[in-house]
């Protein structure tokens, strides 16, 4: 099938999208469905519940290598397991819920850092037919009790260090005295006062309960199931809990994978060409996975991502890029990604791989790129495709994605949405709709989007009018669909009336190549209100003042933009996903905003302390 007109002009994302959606038999073939009274765009073609996915993936792969993780309390060692050995674990785990009484619907709770015991933890659950809740392992104590108060799973598995964590809320949650906290790891070392209430997961299935998991007679799952539930960061408030259903959650595999089919047709391929991208390569990708599987990118964008294409997953205890580094050497990992900020610092030492080693490919989302990062990821491995996505846990970590030619032209763009999606940019206030490249509030509508938020009528109402998901993100859109994102609206920085997203900040910062990172808040101002701030760490073996990067910077910026106060800081505050800590960010530069009387300094902060202060420059502006 031609891609091109008989003039050879490069088709527009409008014309792949529809020889893509539109073409009878094509893997991203659309349909229509009515899901809560709305007629919704779906996939026609995606598998219809996680359990038909897993068991496909699982045995169609099943001689390779699915993880590779740490192993032991100290993850000192690593262990690998094949499909197959993953299937027959998770087969037994699912069979070993269903003689507790747990059937299709039923919450299961899973959490601890990323290892063998959480992805087998994840497919039982699914081949059972129930919905995972996906605790965050980060949050303290008081967020996980809440997290579980909304959501009362039936079980809780966990590693030892969480398991010690819930101990209260769990009790409080269990009937008749029913233990319902399992470990996967040894509790041994845990005192024993605080480990009464945990009981080590001992997985023996009953042979009945075996044959009705591996026949899922009875399960009645739909399209339209509960399939997961999902905690938002909860780094400014309570968690959320994101209730989505088994069609939006795998709407991800079709939705993230066409932005590869339509880079092929533009790029000159043929229909057949941009259908391939859905096949298994025939050397199996190795891929680093340092996100943590309860998020949404982790879960779906890596661990489903990698099962649909026979995949390799290795896992780390903690993200350190020298760690991180040595694992790449080790595992031959050839595809890395997650948020900007890892892709940075992998890049930044990549030369410390093995000469010949190459990465193939670097995905990442999340937050907005510095918009040199393509350009040094090119430089360093000049054959790795490229993607930068944007989506939210709400959205099933998916709305726009931008990978090939067109990312390494625009890459301050996130790309155009996909064929399943709508998006539409609005007054923050009115809601009304804005015309072409004009800065507004992001709405998003789809049959991508989550149900709502378990246990919480309200905050869902807030947040879904009319099936369009208020994003709380700023941005434009071309009038051909190309999306930008400017700030979280919360997190733009208002001077004098005038509005500065902090990502075009921390751009041109980051243009410096002593900066490694750079996260820009706002400081009070007596006069405008507020002021730029922003802390950045340096580039590994860069030296640089905070007035070397502030001179460096203003020139970069308009007026408005250009940084009150920079601080250097050794790391910036990040939550697991690797996401920049705003809220952090500010109380750092405010401590040293409030404690510097000087007009102009280079030196280290006011004020006593065992640690060191850290190092501030401020302007006159």
């Amino acid at each position: 099938m031609d891609t091109h007109t008989e003039h050879g002009h490069q088709l527009s994302i409008a014309e792949c999208d529809l020889l893509l959606t539109g073409t009878p038999g094509s893997r991203w073939e659309v349909a229509e469905a009515l899901i809560d009274g709305r007629v919704q765009r779906v996939w026609k073609n995606q598998q219809p519940h996680f359990r038909a996915f897993l068991l496909a993936q699982l045995a169609r792969f099943a001689d390779r290598e699915l993880v590779s993780a740490p192993a032991g309390p100290s993850g000192s060692r690593r262990e690998t397991a094949t499909y197959k050995q993953i299937r027959a674990r998770a087969v037994d785990l699912a069979a070993w819920l269903r003689g507790r009484g747990l059937r299709a619907g039923s919450r299961v709770a899973i959490g601890g850092l990323n290892s063998t015991e959480w992805v087998v933890a994840f497919i039982a659950v699914h081949l059972l037919g129930g919905v995972p809740v996906l605790l965050n392992s980060t949050l303290h104590p008081g967020q996980q009790a809440h997290c579980l108060t909304i959501t009362r799973p039936e079980i809780i598995l966990v590693d030892g260090k969480l398991a010690v964590q819930i101990v209260p809320v769990a009790k409080r949650l269990a009937a008749r005295n029913q233990h319902i906290i399992f470990s996967w790891s040894s509790i041994a070392h845990i005192p024993a006062a605080q480990r009464a209430g945990i009981a080590e997961l001992n997985v023996a299935a009953a042979p009945a309960d075996v044959a009705a998991i591996e026949s899922g007679a009875g399960f009645d799952l739909t399209t339209e199931s509960d399939g997961q539930i999902l905690f938002t960061s909860g780094t400014t408030s309570a968690p959320k809990a994101v209730l989505v259903t088994q069609r939006g959650a795998l709407s991800h595999i079709l939705s993230s994978n066409i932005t590869s089919a339509r880079a092929t047709l533009r790029a000159g391929g043929s229909y057949a060409d941009a259908q391939a991208r859905l096949d298994p390569p025939a050397k199996q990708n190795v891929m680093l996975v340092p996100v943590p599987l309860f998020h949404v990118t982790g879960c779906l964008s890596w661990l489903v991502k990698a099962m649909t294409f026979g995949s390799k997953v290795v896992f780390m205890r903690r993200w350190d890029v020298d760690t991180a580094l040595d694992l790449i050497a080790a595992e031959r990992v050839n595809v890395i990604g997650g948020v900007p900020a890892i892709a940075t610092s992998v890049v930044k030492k990549a030369d410390r791989l093995p000469a010949g080693h190459a990465i193939s490919s670097v995905n990442y989302g999340g937050a907005p790129p510095p918009a040199s990062l393509a350009g040094e990821i090119q430089r360093v491995w000049p054959g790795a495709s490229l993607a930068n996505g944007y989506g939210m846990t709400e959205t099933n970590g998916i709305i726009t994605c931008l990978s090939g030619a067109d990312y390494i032209a625009n890459p301050k763009s996130v790309g155009v949405p996909f064929p399943l999606t709508q998006v539409r940019i609005v007054h923050p206030e009115t809601h009304a709709e804005l015309p072409p490249n004009t800065v507004g509030l992001i709405l998003v509508r789809g049959s991508n989007v989550m149900k709502g938020y378990l246990g919480d009528a309200e905050a869902t109402a807030k947040a879904l009018r009319d099936g369009w998901f208020d994003t709380g993100d700023l941005g434009s859109m071309t009038a051909e669909g190309w999306l930008s994102i400017g700030d979280r609206q919360k997190d733009m920085i208002i001077r004098g009336g005038e509005n500065i997203a902090s990502a075009e900040v921390e751009h041109a910062l980051c243009e410096d190549q002593r900066v490694e990172h750079a996260a820009a808040v706002p400081v009070p101002d007596d006069v405008l209100g507020e002021l730029v701030g922003v802390a950045v760490t340096l580039a590994p073996g860069a030296t640089a003042t905070p007035s070397d990067i502030l001179a460096a910077a203003q020139p970069r910026l308009r007026h408005a933009a250009r940084p009150a106060v920079v601080v250097i800081l050794p790391t910036l505050p990040r939550n697991a996903s690797g996401k920049v800590v705003k809220t952090d960010v500010r109380q750092v530069i405010g401590r040293v905003w409030a404690a510097s009387a000087a007009p102009v300094s280079s030196g280290a902060g006011a004020g006593a302390s065992a640690a060191p202060a850290p190092m501030y420059a401020k302007a006159k502006l």
